[in-house]
This record gives structure tokens, C-alpha cells and sequence, in this order.
């Protein structure tokens, strides 16, 4: 009896734990910093094919990109030659951002991209995709090449979770939900959603799973690591989210070609860099054909787009140690060949 009360009480004091701010696990300076986000340096530059990673502002910290020192896209990048790597650190937004619009995020964007001085090698994450094939299609003159990584550009390609939501539930219930936050839209709320998606796993499964481990020190680690990340949640400016929302999902403008921003028709045709798309077969957030159906509106030749299919759901894909052993790898190769090419057609070209 008394084993069980000690288990027990063990499982209560780890269970509740305090949620802790999660960080970037490699060595990093802050190159240049606003009041929406701080750009993260992960080396000393140097390589005139720097890489600019967006991860996704879906109510969850930016580190994703950079979670433990085993499952590190950061570091995937560093250990495969690309020796100029940076990822923008998105903050949480405050009421006095509420207005923020896609143009802004656009912006935020171009001085990251300015400032790294070099065309960029864009690696969009979840909904860090869209924007950079938005930044792509506006600004493709600064752009050497496109990665998007579970990244919903053909929002209504499948059957997502995301796509189904949008479907059933009105405009006015997402705007419901950022008048409720003061013009925000918080964090509270997209991280409730996410676990709605899978009840099971995130009120029971994942409990129980602690309670079974709670006596071994790795797996308390590994728990805590991640739930410090997925719970410590961001807000996002209420009134692009509103639009993305009603935009890009309910109405899946951007491939339709009825997005405008700075008063311009934001055309994927006019994206013709490299294309490199990447979709988790397990992935029930952003679907496979969503990440693919990319190569039927881009301009890009053929034999610049390419395909890789994960073994992985959707969190997997970008942080997961079988994705960044077995794909991303990949990707990066692909990618400095077309690089090479590029550098090679341009010399011909002299």
C-alpha cells in the first residue's frame, strides 16, 4: 500500500508541475530583435547560402526548430554543410499588436531576410509554410530556394483536422474567440483545440504514461522538455489570424489566387526557385496532398521539385529524430545541389 501511495504522490508532484519557458538548445546570438520577434543566429555566417528557418505560429513556442540536442533541425542544417543558419523567435503578441496584419508579417519577414544580407534559403514549418510562400511569391528576387514542411498551401487537398474544423465552424466562432481575448487571439485557445483533436491521448494516455514512468529519470526529462514546450503558449494578433483563417482555410485563397496583399495579387506562379515539399504520412494536421498539391501552382520546373514523405505525424516532422535522420538529410542534400547548379548556370552565364 504504501508503494502505491509514494508512486502516487510522485505522479501528483510531476504532474503538476510548473510549465517552464522553453529555449533554443544550440549556442545563439540575437542578431536583430522587435517587438514581434527576435532573430536567432546559430553560426558565424559566412556561407553565401544562408538558411532562414520560419517555424509555425500556431500558439506554440518557436523552438521547435531547435527542441533538445538530439532533435535539432538547427543542427541537422549545421551538420550537413549549412554552415549559415537562423530561425526567427516569434513572440507573443500583445494587445497592442492586436491589429497586426499580414502585410506586417510579411514585413517582419523582409527585414529578417534584409538583414541576413544574402538570398535566403527559406525552410517554412507548419504555418511558417504559407508565409514563406506568400514572402516567395512578393519577393522572389530575395529567395535562393523553398523548403515547406507540413505546410497547408492547398488548404481543402484532403481531409485534415484543420479543413474539417473550418468547415463546420463558422467565421464568427474564430471571431468569437479573439474578441474574448481582447483582440488577440490566445493561446490558451489553439492549445485546447490541438488537444480536442486527440482527446484520448492528451486527457488519459499521456497521464497515464507518466504515471507508468514516473520513476524513470529519461523519460521525466523527455516529458517535461516537451510539455514545457507544448503548453507554454503564444498569442497571435487577432486580426491576421482572423483573416488567415477565413482566407486561406475556409476559402483556400492563396491557390486560388485571390490573396492580396499590399494591394497586389500575391501569385504562387510567381515562385520558380527550387521547391522542396515535405509531408509526414501519419500527419493529421496538415495532409499530405496539401504539402504536395504545391507543384500545380508554383512556376517551378520539374526537375527542381521534390518530394519526401515522412514516417512521422505532424510535431514529428519537424523535431522527431526519424525525420531528421532519414528526410531532412535528404532535403539538405537535394537542396545545396540545386544551389550548385544555380552557381554553375551563372558562371556559364559570365
Amino acid at each position: 500500500m504504501f508503494w502505491f501511495y509514494n508512486k502516487w504522490m510522485k505522479f501528483v508532484i510531476e504532474a503538476t508541475k510548473p510549465i517552464t519557458e522553453p529555449a533554443f538548445v544550440t549556442e545563439n546570438k540575437v542578431v536583430l530583435e522587435t517587438k514581434a520577434y527576435r532573430l536567432r543566429q546559430f553560426s558565424e555566417g559566412g556561407d553565401k547560402n544562408p538558411v532562414l528557418i520560419l517555424p509555425p505560429q500556431a500558439g506554440h513556442h518557436s523552438s521547435i526548430c531547435d527542441f533538445s540536442p538530439g532533435n535539432s533541425l538547427v543542427r541537422t542544417f549545421l551538420n550537413h554543410g549549412m554552415t549559415s543558419v537562423y530561425a526567427i523567435d516569434w513572440k507573443s503578441a500583445t494587445y497592442d499588436r492586436a491589429n497586426e496584419t499580414l502585410e506586417d508579417l510579411m514585413m517582419y519577414t523582409d527585414q529578417c531576410v534584409s538583414h541576413i544580407g544574402r538570398k535566403a534559403n527559406l525552410v517554412g514549418l507548419c504555418q511558417g509554410g504559407w508565409q514563406a510562400a506568400m514572402y516567395t511569391a512578393l519577393f522572389k528576387q530575395k529567395v535562393n530556394s523553398l523548403v515547406l514542411a507540413g505546410s497547408p498551401i492547398d488548404a481543402h487537398a484532403d481531409d485534415g483536422k484543420i479543413k474539417d474544423a473550418c468547415e463546420v465552424l463558422p467565421y464568427n466562432f474564430f471571431k468569437s474567440l479573439v474578441t474574448m481575448g481582447g483582440g488577440i487571439y490566445r493561446g490558451e485557445f489553439q492549445l485546447l483545440a490541438f488537444k480536442l483533436m486527440n482527446p484520448y491521448e492528451r486527457f488519459f494516455l499521456d497521464y497515464y504514461n507518466l504515471y507508468r514512468n514516473v520513476d524513470d529519470a529519461g523519460f521525466l526529462e523527455r516529458h517535461h522538455r516537451f510539455r514545457n514546450w507544448y503548453e507554454c503558449v503564444r498569442h497571435l494578433p487577432g486580426r491576421w489570424y482572423l483573416r488567415v483563417v477565413d482566407q486561406l482555410f475556409a476559402k483556400n485563397n492563396l491557390v486560388k489566387g485571390k490573396m492580396k496583399l499590399f494591394n497586389k495579387k500575391v501569385d504562387l506562379k510567381n515562385i520558380d526557385c527550387p521547391v522542396l515539399m515535405i509531408a509526414g504520412s501519419k500527419d493529421d494536421i496538415t495532409t499530405p496532398g496539401q504539402v504536395f498539391n504545391t507543384e500545380k501552382y508554383v512556376s517551378t520546373p520539374p526537375d527542381q521539385m521534390s518530394r519526401y514523405l515522412a514516417d512521422s505525424g505532424h510535431i514529428g516532422l519537424f523535431m522527431g529524430s526519424n525525420s531528421l535522420k532519414a528526410v531532412w538529410p535528404k532535403v539538405i542534400e537535394r537542396m545545396r545541389t540545386y544551389l550548385c547548379e544555380e552557381e554553375e548556370n551563372l558562371l556559364e552565364a559570365i
